[in-house]
């Protein structure tokens, strides 16, 4: 005990301790997966009201403590747009999505995410900003959006119809079903209008952030109905087929994991998460050119004999070249994943090595070869 007292004195006397958390963090991390994202659903946050899709706030926050615990990290909706784009995202990726634009979102989820600092993305039933109190759940008002939207760079928000989140006299989704009397083309136009006026009237209150994502009411679309939503510019539509979301999956039909419910509990979502993991073959890991790498990132790498010498800011580092040994500037030595390579004439090192040296998540897109620091949930 003594012992362990008196390391963290000297960790903290030499100003080290901001830099050797991220480290620690990272090497006792379970991975649970890989190159693929969980993306959560959830309704409605009250703690008086009732339903099979409304949980506590007590309930929600405990879900995402215990996520955060484990290991699992959140991420935004440009970070999973980036993602199907080809860029990486963290280990245990998960996109939290809430459904019809409760006046509960802002008042019961947004303080607990704004918090922990959680990203998240609500899809608006938009003819409710007419009259926000008239709906049978209140819903949020124009206001209430754009001060998420503008004050954190981690809310964002998403269509879920203008007015077509409702059924028809036939027990059909509006957004799928005929009216009577309507022909095909008269069905398109009317879904194709709705999509538009959806996205017209959340851009205002985005930030000039591009409209194009949207959930479906209920989760049920056709050909027919996604054709149109993709014609008014919606790129990313999601579903309720609880699947884990992945690289290939079609754009326009994502698949969300169901949170929402007061039965789901912390545990429970936990295994519901790591029951539909998407097996993954054995791949190497994902290695960058050392010295570009550290460029864009404003730094400079320079490999000379058998040492790799890595410069960030005010850290500096040397790496034996076919090793698993990273020593700091200050003499202190850290243990990599995978051993740093030359090959092809490059010195090459391992993505999880990297971000792990430099204490910060970083973001990698093989297509353009760029690699970027993960931009930080922030409040404005």
């Amino acid at each position: 005990m003594y012992k362990r007292i008196a390391i963290s004195i000297l960790v903290s006397l030499l100003g080290l301790t901001l830099l050797l958390t991220p480290l620690q963090a990272e090497r006792s991390e379970t991975i649970y997966y890989q190159d693929q994202v969980a993306v959560l659903m959830y309704h409605h946050i009250h703690d008086t009201d009732t339903s099979s899709s409304t949980i506590t706030s007590a309930l929600f926050q405990n879900q995402l403590t215990m996520l955060l615990s484990k290991g699992y990290h959140f991420i935004s909706l440009d970070e999973f747009k980036m993602y199907l784009a080809g860029a990486t995202v963290p280990s245990n990726a998960v996109l939290v999505t809430f459904d019809d634009g409760y006046r509960s979102f802002f008042t019961g989820a947004y303080p607990i995410l704004k918090s922990l600092r959680i990203p998240a993305v609500n899809f608006v039933i938009t003819t409710d900003l007419a009259n926000p109190l008239a709906s049978y759940i209140p819903s949020m008002s124009k206001e209430q959006i754009s001060e998420m939207t503008h004050t954190t760079n981690f809310i964002d928000i998403g269509c879920h119809t203008d007015n077509l989140h409702h059924k028809l006299p036939s027990g059909e989704a509006a957004l799928v079903g005929r009216l009577d009397d309507e022909n095909a083309d008269a069905y398109q136009q009317r879904v194709f209008t709705d999509a538009q006026a959806c996205i017209g009237k959340l851009a205002p209150l985005t930030d000039h952030k591009p409209l194009d994502a949207m959930a479906y009411p209920y989760g049920i679309t056709s050909p027919a109905a996604t054709e149109q939503v993709k014609k008014a510019g919606i790129r990313y539509a999601f579903t309720i087929s609880p699947e884990m979301a992945t690289r290939s999956a079609d754009h326009m039909l994502i698949p969300r994991i169901n949170a929402g419910s007061p039965n789901i509990t912390p545990e429970l979502l936990l295994r519901s998460i790591q029951r539909r993991v998407t097996a993954q073959p054995g791949s190497a890991p994902l290695r960058l050119d050392a010295a570009a790498a550290a460029a864009q990132l404003g730094g400079s790498a320079t490999a000379e004999g058998g040492e790799l010498r890595l410069r960030l800011g005010q850290q500096a580092f040397t790496l034996g070249v076919n090793a698993k040994t990273a020593t700091r500037g200050d003499g202190a030595r850290v243990r990599l994943r995978e051993p740093v390579l030359r090959e092809h004439g490059q010195v090459t090192i391992a993505l999880d090595d990297l971000q792990a040296l430099i204490g910060q998540p970083l973001v990698y897109t093989p297509a353009t070869g760029k690699v970027a620091v993960r931009v930080a949930p922030s409040v404005k």
